[in-house]
């Protein structure tokens, strides 16, 4: 069963970029929302813009944005002069970026659509989100192939995974002694959950699913550490040095798990992608 492992999320992305054949777009989208922009790929469209290309092959992954989609600059402060030249139909956004509104207006209507917002973010969120960006872009049945999909390989990852995994503490550092933890309303907690996982922050969250927090509050948790990358210089050798961090880990009873970049804004197929490598990092450490 462990060798059909690292074939899953390659399958998925071959489905991915099988949902809807090379065929001449009816729509032209620009984005700036790097949720939606892998959203939107995932569905079988090449945005003709999107924001900060670069910063979402590195943070995002995959899908990654083929060749041909110009670079929009910053997601703050797109190229309003570059996007104007590729006369999109319509530019989507996310609530984040509301204020470029006016601005973005002038050169074609603008499409708002979120998924972050407190306490709402959940599996049935992600499929809803899914299903309306399909909707807006006609590409309705390649939504429902793509949240089945999704569904198929939760099942197949969770066939797999260790059977008895302590609740999962997932964490980002933002520097040496303090990380973004997160729980309730993420995508990470989304994607455990999918796979039969547990969350062991049972603290407050904000609408992006995190709690920022001092390392002294992870203290008595009885947990699976998990370290999303990446890292802040630094932070990784002074960690290994650190004597309160490698206390820390030791009580837990566990050792901490990496794991590599994945958008923790992320849609379905983010989840999927953490999904995933979670279960790969499970499987890694069951083998040691």
């Amino acid at each position: 069963m462990k060798r059909i492992f690292p074939y899953l999320f390659t399958l998925f992305i071959a489905f991915v970029a099988s949902i809807a054949p090379a065929q001449e777009q009816d729509i032209k989208i620009a984005v700036i929302d790097w949720t939606q922009v892998e959203t939107l790929l995932a569905l079988g469209i090449q945005p003709v813009g999107a924001a900060q290309i670069a910063d979402y092959n590195a943070w995002v992954k995959a899908p990654e944005i083929p060749e041909g989609t110009v670079d929009l600059g910053l997601r703050t402060q797109p190229n309003l002069e570059r996007l104007s030249e590729l006369k999109p139909d319509q530019i989507f956004i996310s609530p984040m970026f509301q204020s470029l509104t006016p601005q973005l207006s002038r050169i074609a209507p603008v499409n708002n659509i979120t998924l972050y917002t407190k306490n709402n973010v959940s599996w049935q969120a992600l499929e809803t989100y899914t299903r309306t960006i399909g909707k807006d872009t006609h590409r309705e049945d390649a939504a429902e192939a793509l949240i089945q999909s999704a569904r198929d390989t939760f099942v197949s990852l969770s066939t797999q995974r260790p059977v008895e995994v302590a609740p999962l503490l997932m964490v980002q550092f933002m520097d040496a002694r303090h990380v973004r933890v997160f729980g309730n309303n993420s995508m990470y907690k989304v994607a455990a959950d999918q796979i039969g996982l547990k969350s062991a922050w049972q603290s407050d969250t904000n609408s992006w699913g995190f709690a920022l927090v001092s390392i002294d509050k992870l203290i008595g948790l009885k947990a699976q550490i998990v370290v999303i990358e990446p890292l802040p210089a630094g932070v990784k050798q002074h960690l290994e040095q650190d004597a309160f961090w490698q206390y820390l880990v030791k009580q837990t009873g566990y050792p901490a798990l990496t794991i590599p970049a994945v958008w923790s804004f992320g849609a379905i197929p983010s989840t999927v992608r953490f999904a995933t490598l979670l279960t790969s990092a499970l499987l890694n450490e069951e083998a040691h």
